[in-house]
C-alpha cells in the first residue's frame, strides 16, 4: 500500500449497510485512503454479512473483532458441535446456550444467525475463519499521536503494536471486546486510583458504548462522537453513536485521524422521525 491520503476510524455499524455505503460516499473514500472498522459490524440491522464481505473485498480496510462477532463465533461453534439450533428459552432463569445468548433480544443476533445458516457449510467455515483472523488491538503513531485501537478495552501488560486472538487467553479476549472504561461507576474525571492499561500515553479509540449513554448529543438530539483528554486518566475517543438502538438519535459516526474531522450519517431522516413519533 502506498502513502495514505486519509485514515478513518468507524465502529458499531450493526448491520446497516446502506448507511455504511452512504458514509463512504460522504468521505469520498478512495483506494488512497484507509479505514479501521472497530467491530460490531453485525446484528440488529439486516445486512451484517454484506458489510463483512464488503470489508473483505477491500485492501484498504481493517476490521477488528467486536463482542457481537465473538458471540457469533461461539454460537456457530456450538451449533456445529451439538446440532442444537434452539434460539428461544422457556424460562428466563434457564442457562443460555452460546446461540441463545447471541440471538437474545438484548443482543439481536437472530437475523445474522439466519443469514449464516443460509450459507453452505463451506461458506460458514470461511466466514468464521475470517472473524477468527481479526485483530483485537492495534497501536500506531500518526501525526505525532500514538493511537490505540480496539473495540472497547485493552490489557494491563505490555504487548507491542498488535494483538491477535491467539496472543491472549479466552478471558483476556472477552475483556477486550466486552469491558469498557466508559461503563464504570464513579466520577470519570477524577484522578484514578489505578490505571488498568499499560500504555498510559496512548489515545484510545473505541466503540461498544453508545454515546447516548454518556448524554453526548448535539442540539438536535443526535448522538455525537465522544472525545475526552482525561477520562479515568486516559485520552479516549468513543465512535459508537448508537446504530444498535435503531432510534431517532442513532447515527453512524466516523472520524479522520489526520484532521479530527467528524462525519455522520443518520439512521433516520427527519421525515422518518416525524412519522415514527407521530409528529
Amino acid at each position: 500500500m502506498g502513502e495514505v491520503m486519509a485514515t478513518y476510524v468507524i465502529s458499531d455499524i450493526h448491520g446497516h449497510y446502506h448507511e455504511f455505503l452512504e458514509m463512504l460516499k460522504v468521505l469520498n473514500f478512495s483506494d488512497a485512503d484507509f479505514m479501521y472498522v472497530l467491530g460490531d459490524v453485525i446484528d440488529r440491522g439486516p445486512e451484517g454479512l454484506d458489510i463483512i464481505n464488503d470489508i473483505r473485498s477491500r485492501k484498504n480496510m481493517q476490521m477488528f473483532l467486536g463482542n457481537h462477532e465473538l458471540m457469533m463465533i461461539n454460537a456457530i461453534k456450538y451449533v456445529e458441535e451439538t446440532g442444537d439450533c434452539r434460539v428461544t428459552i422457556e424460562n428466563m432463569d434457564d442457562h443460555l446456550t452460546p446461540l441463545q445468548l447471541w440471538t437474545h433480544a438484548a443482543n439481536g443476533g437472530e437475523g445474522t444467525f439466519e443469514e449464516m445458516m443460509a450459507l453452505s457449510p463451506k461458506g460458514r467455515e470461511d466466514m468464521v475463519g475470517f472473524l477468527k483472523s481479526l485483530p483485537l488491538i492495534k497501536r500506531f503513531k500518526l501525526g505525532g499521536v500514538s493511537y490505540h485501537l480496539s473495540h472497547s478495552y485493552s490489557l494491563p501488560r505490555r504487548f507491542g503494536n498488535t494483538v491477535y486472538q491467539d496472543h491472549v487467553s479466552k478471558k483476556e479476549m472477552e475483556r477486550i471486546v466486552w469491558d469498557s472504561l466508559l461503563d464504570r461507576e464513579g466520577n470519570p474525571y477524577e484522578t484514578p486510583e489505578e490505571y488498568p492499561f499499560y500504555y498510559k500515553r496512548d489515545t484510545y479509540v473505541v466503540g461498544h458504548i453508545f454515546t447516548q449513554r454518556l448524554s453526548h448529543l448535539d442540539e438536535s438530539g443526535k448522538a455525537k462522537i465522544f472525545k475526552c483528554n482525561k477520562y479515568r486518566g486516559y485520552r479516549i475517543i468513543d465512535l459508537d453513536c448508537g446504530m444498535a438502538l435503531n432510534c431517532r438519535s442513532s447515527r453512524l459516526g466516523c472520524m479522520c485521524l489526520e484532521t479530527g474531522e467528524e462525519f455522520y450519517i443518520s439512521l433516520m431522516d427527519d421525515e422518518a422521525n416525524d412519522s415514527l413519533f407521530g409528529v
